[in-house]
């Protein structure tokens, strides 16, 4: 059972489908990821690297990852670079390429989840400050 939600397949599922070659995962208009792939014989390997701007979802990436990966998807990661190293064979390529497309569309919604988070925090503490003057500027008249 993956730990992974159960939800529709995305635009993702098409992030690992090529042969050979490289993505990138964007979110409010910024890459946050980007994966190389490649065949190798009956084998297809690469890596996730994460931009410098979101290193910080690499640990999230790395528990979501380990927590739901199909069996023949081999993992291995490099917390020094941020970066996840993956193999798995050829013939389970459909099940990888949807796992993937799974964890990026949750990283992706973290990404989007924080920014309005940050905002609601934002307004709030000018709300609170507005609170403060206007108290303030009725208490001194």
């Amino acid at each position: 059972m993956s730990a992974l939600p159960q939800t529709k397949a995305s635009s993702f599922d098409q992030v690992l489908s090529l042969a050979n070659g490289n993505s990138k995962i964007t979110a409010n208009q910024q890459e946050i990821v980007k994966i190389f792939n490649q065949k190798s014989g009956m084998v297809m390997q690469g890596m996730c690297k994460f931009e410098e701007h979101f290193e910080e979802l690499y640990p999230l990436f790395r528990g979501l990852s380990e927590a739901g990966k199909p069996n023949k998807l081999n993992l291995r990661f490099s917390s020094s670079e941020k970066v996840a190293y993956f193999h798995y064979p050829e013939s389970n390529h459909p099940e990888v390429s949807l796992f993937f497309s799974r964890l990026l569309s949750l990283l992706q919604k973290e990404v989007k989840f924080k920014k309005v988070l940050k905002k609601v925090i934002s307004n709030r503490n000018h709300f609170n400050t507005e609170q403060f003057l206007l108290k303030n500027a009725m208490m001194g008249l």
